[in-house]
């Protein structure tokens, strides 16, 4: 089965490196790119993959080639990863790199430099040398205006990397084309997913998000380098006389940014790529709480950039590459990716087959057994069983949703989203007990809140009872409801009451031999 997925991937700096392992892992199982996007980092990895580069492409294990290569082609100044910053730009960088562990040291001794040069300032002004305080004082001051100068327009400038990446993208997508501009308009048509990038608009004070609908004369270099210019270590790049500054202010995770295509394409899987640092715990207090504060604007916000409409999952992929160390070696480089590949391989191994699988197979199985026992007791055949389980969405606590089934063919509520109150799957994950109904459903059960009208358009059309049994995943809380319904009259006698009860007993039993597998899925 070839799965459809919108892809996104999030900023970290030399971190995304570990991007190109989910990429080999996807590619690997075949994946179909309907959509990227990214952010900063992230948003060169989606750019890349959008125009036709395989992971191997960007950097191949084997021959230890990249795309910084491609890139040496076109800017013999682009040797390393590193040179992306520009000549001297990666000194200033890497200067400040090394000097951030010890910020607070330095800027300590800088006020205490500062106090120093004042107290020197008036005392010469005492003596009478009042020339010699002038100029020491205006020293001082031309120093930092020039530090922070330097510091607010950007340690490193984008331009020789973006004019190099646009002249790659033309090579890839319109090779006869040597005029070419790449713009945003050029994807998601002739066979190219949608690309979406995400940076910081600072003139509107709002986030950009460029896309070819939003923005399809953007040249695609220009809203790369937009956002990734990181503060302090980029220029701003302006774009039609607005200032941008990288999208990890914003979002730095837009899987949110396919909510319209994953409702056109409820089957499509989103996934959104995030970098999870391997770090301590650190101990925070009033004085250190500085860094703390930004990574966790740039990256606390993951749960939100996922939450929308569809099927989605989360990819947290570990590494232990630092921000700005763009310096590191190619065989480390390799490695990061391999790692980073094995991970992922093993997590959409789950995901997308072991997991579903299960599930799958479970109610086919579920639904098998429901038959033969209603055959064996009432001698009725095709009862039109259909087999649901219900589990909550990632974050959600007042729904569940019929994720897995069979039977639905032709049905119109097949993974639905239904409220935990008012269902009778909500109330047998609310009470923890078994829960048969016969149709007409009792108001408590029938979605006749208003909220609910076009739910209850969905439902079946000709449901005569519903079964629903919570199952515990070993001695934890309910795990998910299995949901059974029919759509055949059942007799109104005490050998439908034996019936359902020994339906419920083999249901229990089938899923209690399954505990483990499910348990293993669960962690």
């Amino acid at each position: 089965m070839t799965h459809r997925m919108f892809v996104a991937f999030a900023g970290g700096g030399a971190k995304a490196l570990i991007h190109l392992g989910a990429l080999r892992a996807l590619e690997a199982k075949g994946v179909d790119f309907r959509g990227l996007s990214g952010t900063s980092a992230g948003a060169l990895v989606a750019t890349l993959k959008a125009s036709g580069f395989s992971a191997d492409e960007l950097l191949n294990p084997l021959d230890k080639s990249s795309v910084i290569s491609r890139l040496g082609e076109i800017r013999p100044s682009i040797k390393q990863a590193k040179h992306l910053f520009g000549r001297w730009g990666w000194w200033k960088v890497w200067l400040f790199r090394t000097a951030m562990p010890m910020l607070p040291t330095i800027l300590c001794a800088s006020l205490v430099g500062v106090a120093l040069t004042l107290i020197l300032v008036g005392a010469l002004l005492a003596w009478g040398r009042i020339y010699l305080a002038t100029a020491i004082f205006a020293a001082l001051i031309i120093l930092l205006c020039c530090v922070v100068t330097s510091l607010l327009s950007g340690l490193a400038r984008s331009r020789e990397f973006s004019e190099a990446l646009g002249i790659l993208l033309q090579q890839r997508m319109f090779p006869s084309e040597p005029e070419r501009v790449v713009r945003m308009g050029d994807y998601g048509c002739d066979g190219r997913p949608i690309l979406k990038i995400v940076s910081a608009n600072l003139t509107t004070g709002k986030m950009e998000l460029f896309s070819p609908e939003r923005t399809p004369n953007v040249p695609v270099a220009d809203a790369v380098a937009a956002s990734i210019s990181l503060p302090i270590i980029f220029e701003p790049l302006i774009i039609d006389e607005n200032l941008h500054m990288d999208g990890g202010i914003v979002s730095n995770l837009p899987a949110w940014s396919f909510d319209e295509e994953r409702e056109l394409d409820p089957d499509a899987i989103t996934l959104a790529v995030e970098i999870q640092t391997t770090t301590e715990r650190r101990i925070l207090n009033r004085l250190n709480w500085l860094g703390a504060f930004i990574q966790t604007g740039l990256f606390g916000s993951s749960e939100l950039n996922l939450r929308a409409a569809g099927q989605a999952e989360r990819l947290e992929l570990s590494t232990s590459l630092h921000l700005l160390e763009f310096d590191l070696s190619i065989d480390r480089a390799v490695k990061e990716v391999l790692d980073a590949e094995t991970a992922a391989t093993a997590k959409l191994d789950k995901w997308l087959f072991q997991t579903p699988e299960t599930y799958a197979e479970a109610c086919r199985f579920t639904k098998g057994l429901v038959d033969d026992v209603i055959e064996a007791a009432l001698d009725q055949r095709n009862p039109k069983v259909r087999v649901a389980i219900a589990i909550p969405d990632v974050g959600h606590t007042r729904s569940l949703r019929l994720r897995y089934s069979t039977g639905y063919e032709g049905h119109h509520d097949e993974r639905m989203l239904i409220p935990i109150d008012g269902t009778v799957a909500g109330q047998a994950w609310k009470t923890g007990d078994s829960w048969f109904e016969l149709a007409p459903l009792s108001p408590e059960f029938s979605l006749a809140a208003p909220e609910h009208r076009l739910r209850r358009k969905a439902l079946r059309s000709d449901l005569k009872w519903v079964l629903c049994i919570p199952i515990s995943i070993g001695d934890g809380p309910v795990g998910f409801v299995v949901q059974i319904d029919g759509g055949r009259d059942l007799p109104e006698d005490e050998t439908v009451g034996t019936m359902i009860t020994s339906i419920e007993t083999d249901v229990r039993e089938f899923f209690g031999m399954l505990a483990d597998r499910f348990k293993e899925m669960e962690e």
